[in-house]
């Protein structure tokens, strides 16, 4: 996993500010890219997704309106079993309300249903390749094509203008002992009265023959018995829509927080496209080497008055180079480049693409990082030094990183002494190298470059056009 800590270091919080307006959006964006995966095939899985939404955008419009109505609509079902409950916990339910909570149920899950045959209609309107997408739509169909799928919607047809009759049909059963086994609500229109005073008038020999319940007909009143029994038959069923209606929406309102990331990734690369920058989905390596070929750092992209004066850089590490070490005057581009292949990490591991012409890059467990802080963050009421701060924030790391992890490191230990700053990073840096812990480090001490052995790291310059060489090392 990656620390929240890293979107600041990488500025990835100011950058997205520039891309999605919406704060509420743009933080569930960032949260999400602080749990980078480690799976190739859920980062193809995504990848995927994204492609299918940036060739068919309207789609993805389509499905978040929907799915805000559907979260309007799942508002309105809790609304309605909080009512349900009130009522029963103050003993105050009547027929009437009861019957009002049964029809809002019924209109619910009515609405949810429709809900599932829109997003099965929407999805077959166009030839999806992502399988996260066709999988999605499979369901729905699923759904749709299930005989009960049917059954339920006439059921809850018949509640649409329930709470205005003016009367109840219920069924009873009774056990061996008078006792009440069974009772369900029935269609009034089938059922045949016994009471010789109520039944009613006509020439049944011209109307067709359809099943009948032979019933008599009570009038419950308010407290009676027949009016706690029609209130708690009408109480279950609602709990029995309620809750079929619940399942329908546990199976898809996750979906509604995964469109909203699409929904700003897809932002995020009409951001590049304004800017002519060029991007790309990464291969994933099957090895530690990582190459990538024009990378633009994506916070100058987004803040620099002219996208295209933006330098873009190459990298290139061996499968055996345990990390990376930038070196460079000050002002010379080597945060600039640390930052870049960070963000470039990052957007890799949770299947975003990159702002590069092509990259082929290997997974990581963790991805960590120590930025040199600015002078003022070490004030009066800190009880040690830059150096000693360092040191600490540096062994909490090495506590927390395990094998496979990446740690970017800028200007650690700057304030020190030379000789004893580069001998500190140099202990560092061999300690991750044993650890399996793959580094790049920017930082000013060339005294690195004679002590790092040849196979062991891949040394980068910068220059004044913060463009990057690369050298061998020599020991």
């Amino acid at each position: 996993m990656a620390d929240k800590r890293l979107i600041y270091h990488l500025s990835l919080d100011r950058t997205m500010a520039y891309i999605c307006a919406d704060t509420p959006k743009r933080q569930h964006f960032l949260d999400h890219l602080c749990v980078p995966v480690i799976d190739r095939e859920t980062i193809e899985y995504r990848q995927d997704i994204l492609h299918d939404f940036i060739r068919y955008p309207q789609l993805l419009h389509d499905l978040i309106s929907l799915f805000s109505r559907f979260r309007d609509l799942r508002t309105a079902q809790k609304n309605a079993g909080k009512d349900d409950y009130h009522l029963h916990l103050t003993q105050t339910a009547s027929d009437a309300s009861a019957k009002n909570i049964l029809q809002a149920q019924a209109l619910c899950l009515k609405r949810a249903l429709h809900f599932v045959e829109h997003f099965a209609e929407l999805l077959t309107s166009r030839p999806l390749r992502a399988k996260g997408l066709t999988d999605f739509r499979d369901t729905c169909q699923t759904y749709c094509e299930n005989p009960a799928f049917h059954a339920l919607v006439t059921a809850c047809s018949k509640y649409e203008t329930f709470s205005t009759n003016g009367f109840l049909d219920f069924q009873f059963t009774l056990d061996a002992e008078g006792r009440i086994a069974h009772y369900a609500l029935i269609d009034h229109r089938h059922i045949r009265i016994t009471d010789s005073d109520l039944k009613k008038k006509g020439l049944p020999f011209f109307k067709k023959a359809e099943p009948s319940h032979p019933c008599t007909r009570v009038y419950p009143t308010q407290n009676s018995f027949w009016g706690d029994l029609t209130i708690t038959a009408l109480s279950d069923l609602s709990k029995l829509l309620a809750t079929i209606c619940q399942e329908i929406f546990a199976q898809f309102s996750p979906i509604d927080r995964e469109l909203e990331i699409y929904e700003t990734a897809l932002q995020y690369v009409y951001a590049l496209t304004e800017r002519n920058i060029p991007f790309c989905f990464p291969q994933i390596s099957t090895t530690p080497a990582m190459t990538v070929a024009d990378l633009y750092d994506l916070h100058l992209v987004m803040t620099s008055p002219n996208a295209s004066h933006v330098v873009p850089h190459d990298l290139s590490l061996s499968a055996s180079a345990a990390g990376a070490v930038v070196f460079g005057q000050n002002g010379s581009g080597k945060t600039v480049f640390l930052r870049a292949v960070g963000t470039m990490q990052l957007l890799t591991q949770v299947g975003l693409p990159v702002p590069c012409t092509q990259a082929k890059l290997p997974l990581y467990t963790q991805i960590a990082a120590q930025f040199s802080e600015a002078e003022k963050e070490f004030c009066a009421g800190n009880d040690a030094g830059r150096f000693e701060q360092e040191v600490r924030e540096l062994a909490r790391m090495a506590d927390t990183l395990q094998a496979g992890a990446l740690v970017l490191l800028n200007e650690t230990f700057q304030s020190t002494a030379y000789a004893e700053g580069a001998q500190s990073l140099f202990d560092l840096l061999e300690y991750f190298s044993a650890c399996r812990i793959r580094w790049i480090l920017v930082s000013h001490l060339r005294q690195l470059e004679h002590m790092l052995g040849t196979n062991q790291a891949t040394i980068l310059h910068t220059t004044n056009g913060y463009q990057i060489t690369q050298s061998s090392p020599t020991k």
